[in-house]
Order: C-alpha cells, then structure tokens, then sequence
C-alpha cells in the first residue's frame, strides 16, 4: 500500500507550495541534474555513502567474502542508496519550500532555479532506481531500501511530518544511520553483529540523532516558526538548545571512546576524531545568538559533518592499511 502513495506524492505536495512557485521545467537535463545534486547536498550525498562503505570495511574485517557477485552487489546497494537519499532530500526540499524562501535559502528550488514539479518527477524515478537497484542487490537490501525510503517520505509528507518535532526528526535520523551501517554488510552478505561494528552504527547514529538533527536548526528558526513546527530551537530557543546540543555531543563522544577502549581498541582513532570534534562544537553551539548572520548560525552544523567526515574517513583508511 505504501509504495502507490509513495510514487504518487507529486500531486499532494504541490498543494503545499506556494501559488507564485515556479512551474516551469528547467530546460536541459544536465542542468537539471547538477541542480537537483546541489538540492540535494553533495556533503550529504558523500556522507551517507561513507557509512555505508564503513559498514563494509568493519564487515570485511572478520569476514573472507570470495568471488566477484558480492562486490556487484555492494556496487549496486551503494548506488541504491545514492538514489534513496537523492529522492529523500528532493522530496524534503520541495515541501520545504515555503519555510526555505522564508529563512533566505539559496538553494535550487526555493530560490527558483529548480521547478518543484520537475524536482519531484526526479525525485520519484530516483526512488523507483533505489528499488530496483536494491532488489538486484538482493532481498535483504531490497528491505532496508524500502525502509529508508519510508522515512523520507514519513520525515516530509504533510500527514505524518516527522520533521515537525525535533524527537521525532532525532527517531528518522537514528533510523536511517542505523540502515545505513547495516546496509554494506548485508550487500555482502555477512550478518552486521560485527561488536566493532554495532558499537560505530550506535555512536555514530546517535551523533546524527542527538546532535545533527538539532544543529541543522538553528539557521532555519524563522521559517519553522512560520511553519508551526515544534523543534526545540523554536520552542527553547539557541541557548538552552545548544547546551541540549553540547551535552549530547560530549556524551556520545565520550561514550563512543569508552566503548572502543573496551570492547573494540582499534577504533580509538576514529572515537578520539568524534570525541575532539564533540568539544569543539560544544564551544562553537554554545556561542550561537539569534542575531546572528545565518552563516554564523550555521557552524555548529559544519562542525558535525566535519567531524563525521574525519572520523568515517579515519575508520576506512585504517581498515585499507591492514
């Protein structure tokens, strides 16, 4: 039942747009293409698929995987995922439009470079690829796909609007890394209850949850105000909501390095990465004020894919040297 309502989103989105949204079709398909990338993030983009390569790298570790169809299929659920995450962001952007234009976005589509019709009938041909190429991956990876899919579009969707809440956008988050780590293993074949690997999908996720999915905020309070939406950067404010932030963040890097000195010690680099990022965005979240620039309000975002990026990076190296 889901996947009719899912590929037939374009005609209950387009009621939340605005009437002067812009309707005309973007005229060349690479254009289209580099603008629907660029709604979409390529930071994003990058770093959902480190996740899924450290899944991969974490279940090679204890694992001989022979052969060349477990390779393809890793190939596949990695270009899977690209796709779900493309259509997740699209379908974010265009029923996100009203409270972008209002925040002073740049991005495509609220600043009118992208037509929302023309990023929607991207978004689903890129959730039909995720599916497919998924299913060619193999069952297991169909299922977690579909999952992730059915987050995108409970996060967005005007009748579930999981975005509207910051508990609610922290379980969509957690979710989704969780999928995310489970993904490459599973591509492969092997079972993801690696210890080393259960202990990064949990810091890491929770990094998303507990700390990404706060910080995204804090350059978008105005329009989410607008919007109604209940996220504790508008109903707590920067302040008590960066310290929510900061404890968050100490906590799971911390705990991540705990963890990793007990049960996994050759992940203390990639911890100690977390850990260090963890402290610098607790000094930067904590000096966040209203009345700054939203570039300024944006920093303590940069930190957390900064961070996330170093360490995901750190993990996949070390795993390539041995």
């Amino acid at each position: 039942m889901w996947l009719p309502r899912l590929l037939g989103m374009p005609t209950a989105t387009m009621r939340t747009l605005p009437v002067d949204a812009p309707s005309d079709p973007i005229s060349g398909i690479p254009r289209t293409a580099l603008l629907c990338l660029d709604e979409t993030r390529p930071a994003v983009l990058v770093a959902f698929q480190l996740r899924y390569a450290t899944g991969v790298a974490l279940a090679l570790g204890p694992a001989a995987v022979t052969g060349a169809r477990p390779v393809l299929q890793v190939v596949l659920g990695s270009l899977a995922w690209f796709c779900a995450i493309l259509y997740t962001y699209l379908y974010n952007g265009c029923m996100d439009c009203p409270e972008d234009r209002v925040n002073g976005s740049t991005r495509p589509i609220a600043s009118g470079r992208l037509s929302p019709r023309t990023a929607l009938a991207v978004a689903r041909g890129a959730a039909v690829a995720a599916l497919v190429l998924s299913a060619c991956a193999g069952v297991g990876t169909l299922l977690l796909c579909a999952l992730l899919l059915l987050l995108g579009y409970g996060y967005s969707a005007p009748r579930t609007g999981w975005k509207n809440s910051t508990p609610t956008a922290m379980g969509v988050v957690f979710c989704s890394g969780l999928l995310t780590y489970a993904a490459g293993p599973v591509a492969l074949g092997i079972r993801p209850t690696m210890p080393a690997l259960l202990l990064t999908a949990l810091a890491m996720s929770l990094w998303m949850a507990l700390v990404g999915a706060v910080v995204k905020d804090f350059s978008d309070i105005k329009g989410d105000a607008a919007a109604g939406r209940r996220t504790w950067a508008v109903t707590l404010g920067e302040r008590r909501t960066g310290v929510l932030v900061a404890v968050g963040a100490c906590l799971v890097g911390g705990g991540f390095t705990a963890g990793a000195a007990r049960w996994a010690p050759h992940l203390l680099p990639t911890a100690g990465a977390v850990l260090v990022g963890a402290l610098v965005l607790a000094a930067v979240v904590l000096t966040v004020r209203s009345t700054d620039s939203r570039a300024r309000r944006r920093r303590p975002y940069r930190v957390f894919m900064g961070t996330q990026m170093c360490a995901h990076l750190s993990l996949i190296g070390q795993a390539a040297a041995v």
